[in-house]
């Protein structure tokens, strides 16, 4: 059964530039050691999309909408669905000395920002610099391969998933409670994130995405809870074994006064 706009679902995929074979990305770690891209700081789990929300390159989209869960696609996304179609106007030549200091460390390949724009160094040479501000995939062909996993429904399932989908923790140290009748939430936040950058923006989005795929809900609350410092227990003096005892010294004896003759 296809699923309608909107539906939350988690999605595995491995992506892939159709020409070249190059793997993109993949959701499954076994997927990722085999075709060489495993990264051990990488967190490898079903990818959650709000079907026909935009979530993922419109070509995935318009595949998930007539998809069901536990469905196996194979996806092939055409430029104009994908990443656009490639534009000459967006590869410029730039003087080196606009690059200040940092010249020096230009190479072919490399990303590089220019008046808040990001694109690939294509050319260096005669004092200038080719850098195209295309996408990198732009004008590429790519294939998907998906298995739609599970589709998520229940309120405090929605909620959680959601802000998982921002938050950089697992799944079970993360605290979720919902009053339905109520309509509030409230999270209580981990220690290990109190300092995260970004995390005032992290809780608007968040609050924002449950809004609107949990509309019960209306308030919601972001707790932090804070405990004493578990003092250090003293710690015992070791009782000395007769080994470790130090030997008793006994005074040396006197040595005979020495007489002086005349």
């Amino acid at each position: 059964m296809a699923m309608e706009s909107g539906t939350l679902t988690y999605i595995n995929y491995v992506a892939k530039v159709k020409d070249t074979g190059e793997v993109l990305e993949a959701t499954r770690e076994a997927d990722a050691k085999s075709l060489g891209i495993f990264d051990p700081v990488a967190r490898y789990t079903p990818n959650l999309v709000a079907v026909g929300e935009g979530w993922v390159l419109k070509g995935l989209d318009d595949a998930l909408l007539k998809a069901g869960v536990g469905d196996k696609l194979s996806v092939e996304i055409t430029p104009n669905k994908g990443f656009g179609e490639r534009d000459p106007t967006k590869v410029k030549l730039i003087p080196e000395k606009r690059f200040g200091e940092k010249a020096h460390e230009l190479a072919i390949g490399a990303e590089v920002e220019v008046e808040g724009k990001v694109g690939l160094v294509r050319y260096i040479g005669s004092g200038r610099v080719q850098v195209d501000f295309n996408h990198r995939l732009a004008g590429k062909t790519l294939l998907y391969d998906v298995e739609v996993v599970k589709a998520v429904t229940e309120p405090a399932e929605i909620a959680k998933a959601l802000l998982l989908r921002r938050l950089p923790i697992a799944e079970d140290k993360l605290n979720v409670s919902l009053d339905l009748e109520k309509g509030t939430a409230t999270v209580l936040l981990p220690e290990e994130l109190y300092y995260l950058d970004g995390l005032q923006f992290i809780k608007r989005a968040s609050s924002n995405d449950i809004f609107k795929y949990v509309k019960s809900v209306t308030s919601l609350t972001f707790s932090e809870e804070y405990r004493p410092p578990v003092a250090a227990k003293p710690k015992e003096e070791a009782k000395p074994t007769e080994e470790s005892r130090p030997a008793e010294v006994k005074p040396e004896a006197a040595a005979p006064e020495e007489k002086l003759s005349a």
